[in-house]
């Protein structure tokens, strides 16, 4: 509908007009639209003070205070007033009727124009006005009204509701002379977390405070901020707080551009809209179909031990010690900062560390609503070193206050400082390893080339903002860590960056490193630290590993059966293990043992044969996420005196190195004597094989109640060959050195061999029980093509391990294989003349006939080999034999022959004789005419 006021005469001043406008519900609507056509009532003079002299329109709502707020002078553009109640009511007063020409008037029509007030109205339904309430699927909520007040609101948890906080009488005019706050509160908070408030608008047609009076002539989509909107007072606030008091995020006005966000440092935030007491109908653009004013509301929750927020009362400097916590991230605050604040970070290590930073995210952000910053209105500063000291007001973040008495306090040894880097440009940044939380296999280890690394125990970052957080701000997200470089012992010469050394100190503690970059996590593949522990000539050592990791691929298993530490990855090349080993003799390494994961429960221990041992802490391949959490060792160490129980001269080295062609040594340990009790290695000559014989069976996870074992081990080897149960009963256990059997040699012969030799209990010797390399047959079976290459010798080294006091004794022979062929030797040389066919092995010509049984079968002092036919030449004996047979056969074939001839003559003349005295057969009776009668 339309409606013309027409100016009043002069004769009728001073004038007063009414209109009432009543939406009457249901059907016919619920709130009034009201559309301002032509508006031309007496002079518009100021926005503060007096400004409508010759009259003024007041709207006045049902159910609401009357405001003292006043339109005067001439409309121009579109200008529309929704209200917020079922009725409105337009007040018009006239006082003077002014013949001006409109110059006070910016936007004035002809000075003849008589028409008073020209509007348009119409009754809308409320759920169709979604612009201010909102979808129905989506209702915005508006706050709850303060009572006795014209416009407050309260907003309280707008995590779970859809809060828009809007001008009053929005997306319409909004009424002059007021001031409306609006208190935003977060009251539920997660444990552990700060509540932040944000205000922002996405889109750029829903702001429009006015700032002037005249119409934009350049599209300029930036809001006013600061004393540019103190022209008309037409303005919002933003506190940091629930008063007034509370410090000053921002002042806007204008609009035509969206707003980045206002976010409080709180869980409060205010916002105050004021509006001048004057002013005239004006849309400075017709493209504008909304006045006022609507933000939506967000709340972020950030860890309360962040530094994603300056806390109450104090001021943006933090402090983070390694006293409290080893690593963790930094942030530049979320929320918005005054200008000239600057926002510092010190990082203080302990004396034997370093600090070790780099930037996961970094990004300037500039909000185009807001004017041009000044050229580095943000700057970055990276300090190596401590670039201020601490203050009362700084935040310090610390979990644990426990001082460690190997770190000294930062602040007394850093006296210089020195900037690795500098960044203000949008277009120059620091460096950044985004990579490294990359998820999968795309992930990828922070780089030295990508990260910051202080030389000092110390490293500090300051940021500065010379025009706050309001044109602009810097994004960055960074983890810092404080590395460890200390490491135990001494280094050892020639070695690598953590092969060390130890020998009797005050502390007698060993470690592997807690350097990242020495792992994974810090770009390294793989890592091998060899730990050697030396001691007096005349002591040995102890070693007590307290806790150890190597990852979840490789565990610790303790074989009854040797009595004796291996991994359960049974020492493949591309597992991770801690190798403990020694050299009993120059250039023989004796693995003592593989470990993985050990607990404080139950400590590893073990002495060492002689006076040096090492510990080799392996890792061939690392993740870009291992570090030393994942792989670590710790344990401690001892010296013991050895002197009293090797002083014999069977102790020393030379003599527990046994070779020829055979002999026999006896190992046990008893409380006199520690001798028997150490390895001994017997070395293969001329390129023969070594074949052992034990009394003894072979021990498995359950067979074995004896406390010792004798382990039987290839020289290079990781574990035994063979684990055997020493015992008092006729049992013997049999082992040949590496290589007898040949590298292809079959499971099927192996077993088949096995079986042959464990069903052999008619010897006379006793049971015999040949023993095979069990981890080939177990890496034969589990088909691993992994496993660590061993270096291939036909010495062996016989190690006793255990406390019995029982002793046993171990016999050696020199065997070689016998030769199918073989070229150049005369022909009818027998290659073997002393052989041991059960375990095709031939003998030396020395055990012969000595006394002792070499052979399993005994064939070696039997009749057959030391009796009458021992000295009769085999081979001619052999032929001679084989020609006899020959003979006895033809002569027996002969007599035969002779016999069946002679027989057949008999069955003829015995035919011959029966037809001369018997009938003629029919046959001859017809064919052979009858003979003529003599007579």
């Amino acid at each position: 509908y339309s409606l013309h006021i027409p100016r009043p005469p002069r004769g009728t001043l001073p004038h007063f007009c009414q209109l009432t406008f009543i939406a009457s519900g249901d059907a016919y609507g619920d709130l009034v639209q009201l559309s301002i056509e032509k508006f031309n009532l007496g002079r518009f003079v100021s926005h503060t003070t007096s400004g409508c002299p010759d009259g003024y329109m007041q709207i006045e709502e049902l159910s609401r205070p009357l405001n003292s707020g006043y339109w005067c002078g001439t409309s121009w553009g579109h200008n529309v007033f929704y209200s917020e109640t079922s009725a409105i009511t337009v007040m018009l007063r006239v006082f003077n009727l002014s013949d001006d020409d409109g110059n006070l008037n910016p936007g004035a029509f002809s000075p003849q124009d008589t028409v008073l007030l020209g509007v348009s109205y119409k009754f809308l339904r409320k759920e169709r006005a979604i612009l201010r309430y909102g979808a129905p699927y989506s209702p915005s909520y508006r706050g709850e009204d303060v009572s006795n007040s014209f416009c407050d609101k309260t907003f309280e948890n707008c995590d779970k509701k859809n809060c828009k906080v809007q001008s009053p009488n929005f997306p319409g005019m909004y009424p002059r002379n007021l001031t409306c706050h609006y208190h935003i509160r977060q009251t539920r908070v997660p444990d552990g977390k700060i509540a932040l408030i944000r205000v922002r608008q996405r889109n750029p047609h829903l702001i429009y405070i006015k700032d002037r009076n005249a119409p934009h002539l350049v599209r300029d989509r930036k809001l006013q901020v600061g004393p540019n909107c103190y022209v008309l007072h037409d303005y919002l606030v933003a506190y940091d707080g629930n008063n007034t008091y509370s410090p000053v995020l921002a002042t806007i006005c204008k609009g035509g551009a969206p707003l980045t966000g206002i976010t409080s440092s709180g869980p409060e935030l205010l916002l105050l809209f004021h509006a001048s007491p004057f002013d005239f109908p004006f849309q400075d653009s017709p493209r504008r179909r909304t006045f006022g004013f609507e933000l939506d509301v967000e709340v972020e929750f950030v860890d309360r031990e962040s530094t994603a927020y300056i806390r109450d009362g104090s001021t943006c400097d933090y402090m983070v010690s390694s006293r409290g916590q080893r690593s963790g991230y930094i942030q530049s605050p979320v929320h918005s900062l005054l200008p000239n604040t600057t926002c510092t970070w010190r990082l203080l290590a302990g004396s034997t560390e370093v600090v070790w930073l780099y930037f996961l995210h970094y990004r300037h952000v500039l909000h185009p609503e807001m004017p041009v910053p000044a050229k580095c209105s943000n700057t970055l500063t990276i300090t190596d070193g401590d670039a201020q000291t601490a203050t009362a007001e700084s935040n310090v973040i610390t979990v644990d206050t426990t001082i460690n008495s190997t770190m000294n306090d930062t602040e007394e040894n850093i006296t210089a400082t020195t900037v690795i880097g500098q960044f203000c440009r949008p277009d120059r940044l620091p460096r950044v390893c985004s990579g490294v939380h990359a998820p999968g296999p795309h992930a990828a280890p922070c780089l030295l080339g990508e990260s910051y690394v202080s030389n000092s125990p110390s490293l500090t970052l300051s940021l500065r903002y010379a025009a706050g957080t309001a044109p602009a701000h810097i994004e960055f997200l960074a983890r810092y860590e404080f590395v460890d470089k200390r490491q135990w012992g001494v280094e050892t010469p020639g070695g690598g960056p953590c092969d060390r050394t130890f020998t009797m100190q005050p502390d007698r503690l060993f470690a592997s490193p807690r350097d990242v970059f020495l792992f994974g996590r810090g770009g390294a593949r793989k890592l091998r630290c060899v730990y050697t522990f030396q001691a007096e000539p005349t002591e040995r050592i102890v070693l007590r590993i307290l806790r150890s990791r190597m990852g979840s691929s490789c565990g610790t298993l303790y074989k009854h059966s040797s009595r004796r530490y291996e991994c359960s990855h049974s020492g493949a090349d591309d597992k991770p293990a801690i190798w403990i080993k020694e050299e009993p003799w120059e250039g023989v390494l004796l693995m003592r043992a593989c470990i993985c994961n050990i607990s404080h429960e139950k400590p590893f221990v073990l002495i060492s044969y002689t006076n040096e041992i090492h510990i080799i802490f392996s890792i061939p391949v690392m993740t870009p996420s291992s570090d030393y959490n994942d792989y670590f060792l710790e344990g401690e160490f001892s010296m013991i005196d050895a002197s009293m129980g090797l002083t014999k001269k069977s102790c020393e080295q030379g003599a527990r190195r046994l070779a020829g062609r055979h002999g026999n040594f006896t190992v046990g340990i008893t409380q006199e004597n520690h001798c028997p009790a150490l390895p001994r290695l017997v070395t293969a000559a001329d390129g023969s094989f070594l074949f052992l014989r034990v009394r003894g069976f072979s021990a498995s996870e359950t067979n074995c109640d004896v406390s010792a074992r004798i382990n039987i081990y290839a020289v290079g080897g990781l574990s035994p060959i063979a684990s055997i149960c020493p015992g008092k009963q006729s049992d013997y256990t049999h082992v040949f050195s590496s290589g007898w059997h040949g590298p292809n040699q079959t499971m099927k012969d192996e077993l088949a061999a096995t079986d042959l030799w464990n069903t052999s209990g008619s010897m006379n010797i006793g049971q015999s029980n040949y023993l095979y390399h069990q981890q080939q047959l177990e890496y034969q079976k589990r088909g691993r093509h992994h496993q660590r290459k061993q270096q291939v010798s036909r010495d062996l080294v016989v190690e006793y391990v255990g406390n019995s006091s029982e002793r046993a004794t171990i016999t050696w022979v020199g065997v070689w294989k016998p030769m199918q062929t073989a070229p150049l030797s005369p022909v009818g040389v027998d290659l073997c003349p002393h052989r041991c066919p059960e375990i095709q092995a031939c003998l030396p010509a020395d055990l012969w006939c000595d006394g002792t049984v070499n052979c399993p079968s005994g064939l070696d002092e039997g009749a057959g080999a030391c009796g009458l036919l021992a000295a009769l030449p085999w081979v001619y004996l052999a032929a001679a034999m084989v020609l006899f047979i020959s003979l006895v056969a033809l002569l027996v074939a002969v007599v035969m022959h002779r016999r069946r001839i002679q027989a057949q003559k008999d069955a003829d003349s015995s035919m011959v004789a029966n037809n001369s005295h018997g009938l003629k057969s029919t046959t001859q009776d017809f064919l052979i005419p009858p003979d003529k009668d003599s007579w």
